[in-house]
C-alpha cells in the first residue's frame, strides 16, 4: 500500500506519483482537446469471422443521442466508433487534428472559424456527409429546446452561427472571441441529417467505422462494421457492450473467458501479468455541497465539510492503485492549477469549531443531509463513501448515505434541480483531459453552470473573461477564480485525483491512454492471437 506525506496543514502534496499521472495524460492535454485517434489495421477474409470483442462496462448509456457523448457511458461506446467530429485530438502528440474537417483558419478577432470539408465521406443511412449536414448536425446540438448535453453553455459559452459557403465549405462564427474553437467543436458529434432535429433520438447515425447493431436495454448494445466507411477499417469484426456494476463481476468475465476487455476494474482485482493496464484521465473525485440550501448557504459549514473528512487515510486505505489524496478542482495539467496551494487538512476539531459557530447564530446544523452517491462512481466507491459519512458523522452532522442508479442520481446534478430535494452534498468523478478549465468551471463553478449550486459574481466575472482570452492570460483568470472557490466559497470538496485500472483477455492487445475514459476507441484495439 503506498504511503503519503502529510503537508504542514494535512493536505497531500505534489509528489511523483501526482506528477506521473498529470504526465500520463499530457501528450493528450497539452493541446487542450477530447478525442484520440488511431486507426486501426484492416482484416478480411476467414480469419475477420472470428474477430469479434465483447467490452464489460460499468454503466449503460442513460442516452444514445449523438448529442449527449458528455456522458462518458455514451461516449466510450459512440465516440469515435459509430460518430465523428471535425476535429479530433491526436493521443500520441497532443494535437488537435483533423477528422471530418481537412483544415481549419481562424479570422484576426477569433470569432468566425473557416472549415475546410472532408470529401467522399457517407453517413450510415446513406446520406452524404457535406456543408449543409455538418450544419444540420451542429444546429442540433446547439438547439437548445432538444437539451442536448454537448451543447450547454458549459461547453459553449457564446451563440454559435452556422453558414454553408459551399459543398465543402463550413463557416462557424461565435459571438465573442474564442481562442479554443477547434477544441470545442471535439464535443459536436455530428449525426446525419436524417436525425430529428426538434427531438432526442435512441438511433444514432454518423461516418464512423462501426454503426448501431441490436440493442437489448439493460444488458448489451452491439456495433457492427460499416462497409462504406470512408477510413481504414478496425480489426474487430463486431463489438458487444456488456453492463455489470461491480468491478469484481467485471474483472472475473475475463477470467471465465465472458469478455475480452473489462473496464474499469478495481486495484483488488488487479493481475501482474501483463493484462491489467493503468490510465490517467485526468479524473478527480469531490464532494459537491448544495449552497442553495440551508445549512450549506453558511460557508462555515460548507469548510466544516473540508476539515472533516481523512482523505489520506481513505484514500490510501481504499483506492490503492486508483487514487492519490487531492485538494483541487482539476489536475496538474489544467490552466487553472494553483502550483504550490495547499487546502484544508484533516481537523474535526477545526469542523467541529466551524459547526458549533454556524450553530450559535442560528444556523441548523444538525438538519438531516443526504450524501448523496452511485454505485458504479468508480471500482470501491461504495466503501469510499462510507468513511466519508462516518467522517462527516463524528464531526456533527446527521448524515444520511444514499445510493442512486444513473439517472436518479443526474436529475440531482443537473439543473432543474428537484424542487423537493433535501439539502445534499453529492459525490462527482469529473474527468478534464482537455486541459482547459472552460470544460470544468462553467459547468461546475459558474452560477449559470449545469452542475453548480454556487452564486459568486466575481468569479462568474473571472470565468467570462477567461473565456474570450488565450494562453497565459486565459490561465491567469482561471487560477484567480480557483483562488477564491478555494479560499472563499468552499463549494466543491476535493477528495482524490483518480487513475483507473482495465483488464485485457489473452490474446487482446490495447494500449489505453488519457482519453479511454471518455472515448474508447475500437481502431485502437487489435488482435495478437
Amino acid at each position: 500500500m503506498p504511503t503519503f506525506q502529510r503537508s504542514k496543514n494535512g493536505a497531500p502534496p505534489m509528489n511523483d506519483r501526482i506528477r506521473r499521472f498529470a504526465l500520463a495524460a499530457l501528450a493528450v492535454t497539452s493541446a487542450t482537446a477530447l478525442l484520440a485517434g488511431c486507426a486501426g489495421g484492416d482484416a478480411s477474409g476467414s480469419e475477420a469471422q472470428d474477430r469479434s470483442l465483447r467490452i464489460v462496462l460499468a454503466t449503460e448509456p442513460v442516452s444514445l443521442d449523438p448529442c449527449d457523448t458528455q456522458d462518458a457511458a455514451n461516449a466510450q461506446i459512440l465516440r469515435a466508433n459509430v460518430l465523428e467530429s471535425l476535429t479530433r485530438i491526436d493521443a500520441q502528440t497532443g494535437e488537435v487534428v483533423p477528422l471530418l474537417a481537412e483544415e481549419w483558419e481562424a479570422s484576426d478577432d477569433n470569432k468566425t472559424w473557416t472549415f475546410t470539408l472532408k470529401e467522399g465521406v457517407t453517413f450510415h443511412d446513406g446520406a452524404v456527409f457535406d456543408a449543409e449536414a455538418a450544419a444540420t448536425a451542429v444546429n442540433r446540438v446547439l438547439n437548445t429546446d432538444i437539451g442536448c448535453g454537448n451543447g450547454t453553455t458549459d461547453q459553449f459559452p457564446y451563440p454559435v452561427t452556422t453558414t454553408v459557403i459551399d459543398e465543402n465549405t463550413l463557416q462557424l462564427t461565435s459571438e465573442q472571441p474564442d481562442g479554443i474553437f477547434p477544441l470545442r467543436m471535439t464535443y459536436i458529434d455530428l449525426a446525419s441529417p436524417n436525425t430529428p432535429t426538434d427531438a432526442k433520438t435512441d438511433d444514432p447515425i454518423g461516418t464512423g467505422p462501426f454503426e448501431l447493431g441490436e440493442v437489448v436495454s439493460g444488458e448489451s448494445i452491439t456495433l457492427t462494421p460499416f462497409a462504406d466507411y470512408w477510413g481504414e477499417a478496425p480489426e474487430a469484426t463486431e463489438v458487444t457492450y456488456l453492463y455489470r456494476t461491480e468491478p469484481t463481476v467485471r474483472a472475473s468475465m475475463i477470467t471465465t473467458g465472458e469478455a475480452d476487455l473489462a473496464v474499469p476494474i478495481s486495484a483488488a482485482d488487479a493481475t501482474d501479468d501483463g493484462l491489467t493496464k493503468e490510465y490517467s484521465d485526468n479524473r478527480v473525485f469531490f464532494l459537491r455541497t448544495q449552497t442553495n440550501k440551508p445549512p450549506f448557504n453558511d460557508p462555515r459549514v460548507r469548510e466544516a465539510v473540508h476539515y472533516a473528512i481523512d482523505r489520506e487515510t481513505i484514500v490510501g486505505a481504499l483506492m490503492e492503485r486508483s487514487g492519490l489524496p487531492y485538494d483541487q478542482l482539476v489536475a496538474p495539467t489544467v490552466n487553472a492549477y494553483l502550483e504550490g496551494y495547499e487546502g484544508p487538512g484533516f481537523d474535526p476539531d477545526k469542523a467541529t469549531e466551524l459547526l458549533d459557530e454556524a450553530a450559535a447564530d442560528g444556523v441548523a446544523v444538525d438538519t438531516t443531509i443526504e450524501l448523496v452517491t452511485r454505485p458504479d462512481l468508480f471500482p470501491g466507491s461504495d466503501e469510499v463513501m462510507q468513511s466519508i459519512a462516518q467522517n462527516l458523522t463524528d464531526v456533527g452532522f446527521s448524515v444520511q448515505l444514499r445510493s442512486l442508479d444513473t439517472d436518479a442520481w443526474l436529475q440531482l446534478l443537473r439543473k432543474p434541480f428537484p424542487p423537493e430535494q433535501v439539502p445534499n452534498i453529492i459525490a462527482i468523478s469529473h474527468d478534464n483531459i482537455s486541459g482547459d478549465a472552460s470544460f470544468t468551471f462553467p459547468k461546475y463553478v459558474a452560477s449559470t453552470g449545469t452542475n453548480s449550486t454556487l452564486e459568486n459574481s466575481e468569479i462568474d466575472a473571472l470565468i467570462a473573461e477567461a473565456e474570450t482570452k488565450s494562453g497565459d492570460e486565459r490561465a491567469e483568470l482561471y487560477q484567480e477564480a480557483s483562488k477564491l472557490l478555494y479560499d472563499e466559497e468552499f463549494t466543491l470538496v476535493p477528495i482524490a485525483l483518480q487513475t483507473k485500472l482495465l483488464r485485457l483477455a489473452p490474446g487482446i492487445d490495447y494500449e489505453p491512454n488519457g482519453l479511454t475514459g471518455v472515448e474508447l476507441r475500437i481502431s485502437d484495439i487489435t488482435f495478437t492471437g
